[in-house]
């Protein structure tokens, strides 16, 4: 019996191409993350789009993780699993010093930059800007173009500047925790148990 599927359709984007091309995009993307990126850790399968700039020994990133081109991630990140970022999404963090009379903002240093958390199953739709501290909850989704400036929760669809709750992704309790179970067998069968 097949296991529902997940990773080989993840996988098709990895397979595609003769093996020569596999290697190149392979070794493309382990160069990139283990040497310009410099993420804390990542996890199997998991891509990083070009164009993006991440700030070094800040991030880190579960298994199947997809973040796209261009993007800009200058914050302390802890991504799940299965999380999607689509392109030109910002996650920044710190803020400048601006309450201290008598010194300019550019000399006053800057704020403590809390970590941003993204739980599992979550997609950050395009354009998307996530200031630092924030946590966005398991099986999340952020719209594209939205600020998120609080906590996102669990299977809360965010969306419109600064990002509110517009829907829950399930429309009731059941199939939440039907999802819930899912992806905890996902866990299991996957990645261990984590």
């Amino acid at each position: 019996m097949k296991k529902q599927g997940y990773p080989e359709r993840f996988e098709l984007g990895f397979a595609r191409g003769s093996p020569i091309k596999r290697l190149i995009r392979w070794l493309r993307m382990w160069v990139l993350l283990t040497f310009k990126y410099r993420f804390l850790s990542v996890g199997k399968k998991s891509y990083v789009g070009s164009g993006t700039w991440c700030s070094r020994n800040r991030i880190t990133i579960g298994d199947y993780c997809f973040i796209g081109s261009h993007c800009h991630i200058a914050s302390y990140v802890e991504m799940g699993n299965w999380v999607m970022v689509a392109s030109n999404v910002s996650m920044i963090g710190g803020d400048h010093e601006f309450r201290e009379s008598g010194v300019p903002s550019i000399w006053a240093g800057a704020a403590e930059n809390a970590p941003i958390v993204i739980g599992d199953d979550v997609w950050i739709g395009h354009g998307a800007t996530i200031l630092h501290g924030v946590k966005i909850g398991e099986g999340a989704i952020v719209a594209a173009g939205a600020l998120v400036t609080r906590d996102v929760p669990a299977y809360a669809i965010v969306g419109s500047p600064p990002a509110k709750v517009i829907a829950q992704r399930f429309v009731n309790e059941e199939d939440t925790e039907k999802h819930r179970e899912a992806l905890q067998q996902l866990r299991d069968t996957y990645l261990g148990n984590c």
